[in-house]
C-alpha cells in the first residue's frame, strides 16, 4: 500500500517536472487543470511502477507527458464538438429567428459570389471572427479577408429596393 508521506515527498521532488512538461507542451494552465492532471499521472506512476522495467524518473516523466497530451486531445475534441453544436444551433436560430426581412437578404445574396455570401453570413450575421470562418471553411484567414474585401466593394455599388 502507498504511504501518504512517501507520495508527498515524491510530489515535492517532481512538482517542477510537471511544470516543465506543461511549459514544453506550450500549455496555458490558467485554472490548474493540467497541473492536476500531472499530479494524477504522478500518483498513477507511483502506484504502478515496477523497478525491473526501468528508472522511476523516466517512467514518471513519460506518464506525466502522456497524460498531459491525452488531456490536450480530449479538450480539443470537446471544443470541436461544442463549436459544431454552436454553429448548428446558431445556423438554425438564424434561419428560424433572425431573418426578419428575407427579401433583403436574398437581394444581398444575389449580388455576391458563394464565398462572398459566406463572409456576409458568418462575419456580419453570425458575428464570427475571420479565423473562425477560415477554420469552418478550411481556408486561410487571408482568403476570408479577400472574400470580405470583394463583398464590401460589390455591396457599395448596389442599390437595394426597400
Amino acid at each position: 500500500m502507498m504511504d501518504d508521506q512517501e507520495f508527498e515527498r515524491i510530489v515535492c521532488e517532481n512538482e517542477r517536472l510537471i511544470h516543465y512538461h506543461i511549459r514544453s507542451l506550450q500549455i496555458n494552465d490558467r485554472n490548474g487543470d493540467f497541473f492536476a492532471e500531472g499530479l494524477f499521472a504522478l500518483w498513477q506512476a507511483f502506484s504502478t511502477y515496477k523497478p525491473e522495467l526501468g528508472q522511476f524518473s523516466t517512467y514518471i516523466s513519460w506518464k506525466i507527458r502522456n497524460a498531459l497530451i491525452d488531456k490536450i486531445r480530449k479538450d480539443s475534441k470537446t471544443e470541436e464538438v461544442e463549436a459544431r453544436f454552436q454553429t448548428l444551433y446558431k445556423h438554425n436560430a438564424f434561419i428560424e429567428n433572425d431573418i426578419h426581412d428575407e427579401l433583403f437578404w436574398q437581394q444581398v445574396k444575389s449580388h455576391l459570389s458563394t464565398n462572398q455570401w459566406k463572409w456576409v453570413y458568418y462575419y456580419i450575421i453570425l458575428d464570427r471572427s475571420v479565423e473562425q470562418i477560415a477554420k469552418l471553411e478550411g481556408v486561410t484567414p487571408n482568403a476570408v479577408k479577400n472574400w470580405g474585401k470583394h463583398a464590401r466593394k460589390k455591396l457599395k455599388e448596389v442599390r437595394f429596393d426597400t
